[in-house]
């Protein structure tokens, strides 16, 4: 039995998963295991990986604590990078006034907030913005996956739109397809391939060579959009997780 570790370890059975596989986090170590290993090989494994692990943490840690300007609170005059285009903020603390938000094209967001909350500002902000964003991503995402799924009867039987702290979507066994709210702050062409990655799930519940033979019949330019994701995809999740 390995030695206790320095750092959180959470255990999570995937049926898909064919391999044990480590995801590290900010606050410790995410161990996916597939069904036919147990937690005893689950964790020796995760312990001989001990100082790729530990290292992997530091360098997360190390560059959370440079980029302080991620967790600047959201409020009147900030922007968010709305489909990757940065959109102000308008917030307004009005007497009586509901937590509402609106939005014009290629406007601002308007927000209104109750002056007397006692809430902090950037939560209610927060809260708004995902409140909007979840009935337009709704939207958006019913139109992307009827546009590449139709023809191929990839339908998924309901989209629903959360907040997600370290996935992008997924697709449950139902058809059911979960997206990350987050994703409206990336280009359109990252929730697209999202889509598009979730509903291919629903003819191949792995990622084999046929479910990626699909998603490039679907999407040939996908690889671009999943290094767009490595590469800024945790910025979006430290700023607005």
């Amino acid at each position: 039995m390995p030695a206790k570790d320095a750092f959180p370890v959470s255990i999570r059975r995937s049926q898909r998963a064919r391999h044990v596989r480590l995801v590290v986090k900010p606050g410790g170590v995410e161990l996916v295991v597939p069904p036919h290993v147990s937690e005893v090989q689950a964790l020796i494994f995760m312990h001989r990986q001990r100082q790729w692990v530990e290292r992997k943490l530091m360098e997360i840690r190390d560059r959370l604590n440079q980029d302080t300007h991620l967790r600047e609170p959201l409020a009147s005059g900030s922007t968010v990078p709305f489909q990757g285009r940065e959109v102000p903020l308008v917030v307004r603390q009005l007497a009586g006034a509901r937590l509402r938000i609106a939005r014009a094209e290629d406007g601002p967001f308007e927000i209104a907030l109750p002056a007397s909350s006692s809430i902090p500002v950037d939560l209610q902000v927060r809260t708004a913005l995902f409140s909007w964003v979840a009935k337009w991503m709704r939207i958006e995402a019913d139109r992307l996956a009827h546009l590449y799924g139709h023809a191929s009867g990839l339908l998924p039987r309901n989209i629903r739109v959360k907040r997600m702290k370290t996935r992008w979507g997924s697709c449950g066994p139902r058809n059911d397809i979960n997206l990350n709210w987050i994703l409206a702050f990336a280009p359109p062409s990252v929730l697209e391939y999202v889509v598009v990655h979730e509903i291919c799930h629903i003819r191949h519940r792995n990622h084999s060579r046929e479910y990626w033979a699909l998603v490039t019949h679907c999407l040939p330019g996908w690889p671009r959009e999943r290094e767009w994701l490595k590469r800024q995809g945790g910025e979006l999740l430290q700023r607005f997780a």
